[in-house]
């Protein structure tokens, strides 16, 4: 099984295509779920699907940068994703068990491997989930620099 594949869902319903031989399927998918093997209904070959909800598409980033807290505090985290409404990263484990942030705090994030990815953007935590953390840019700030 190779590297996990992103599949759009609408309505609750994937339009699974394979890697491997061109296949398309529609599946129903429950609201809950996040995630999914699919085997392929021609060739047999499994998929690892992970699930995007969201009206708008997240792109996906990787790397290190930096999050600043209303209090000063600084954590290293690994940013997973980005859309123009928010940014999606990963706490170390040491950060997560530790709290340093929580719901509905403010947050500024900083990219020194590119200055205006995130620049005089402010953010709110929307979620937390382990280590990943959802955020979403505040009214007034600029996502892109």
């Amino acid at each position: 099984m190779g590297k996990t594949k992103t599949f759009r869902i609408i309505n609750n319903r994937l339009q699974f295509r394979c890697a491997s031989c061109g296949a398309k399927r529609s599946f129903s998918i429950p609201p809950h779920l996040r995630g999914k093997n699919i085997r392929c209904h021609k060739c047999g070959e499994i998929t690892r699907c992970s699930f995007n909800r969201r009206g708008t598409l997240r792109e996906l980033q990787s790397g290190k940068a930096i999050l600043i807290t209303d209090h000063g505090k600084e954590v290293d985290i690994f940013l997973t994703d980005m859309s123009t409404k928010g940014i999606g990263f990963e706490l170390s484990l040491k950060a997560a068990r530790a709290r340093v942030i929580q719901v509905g705090d403010q947050v500024r994030l900083h990219c020194s491997w590119n200055q205006h990815l995130l620049s005089g953007s402010r953010f709110v935590v929307q979620n937390i989930n382990g280590q990943r953390v959802g955020v979403k840019k505040m009214e007034g700030s600029v996502l892109y620099g």
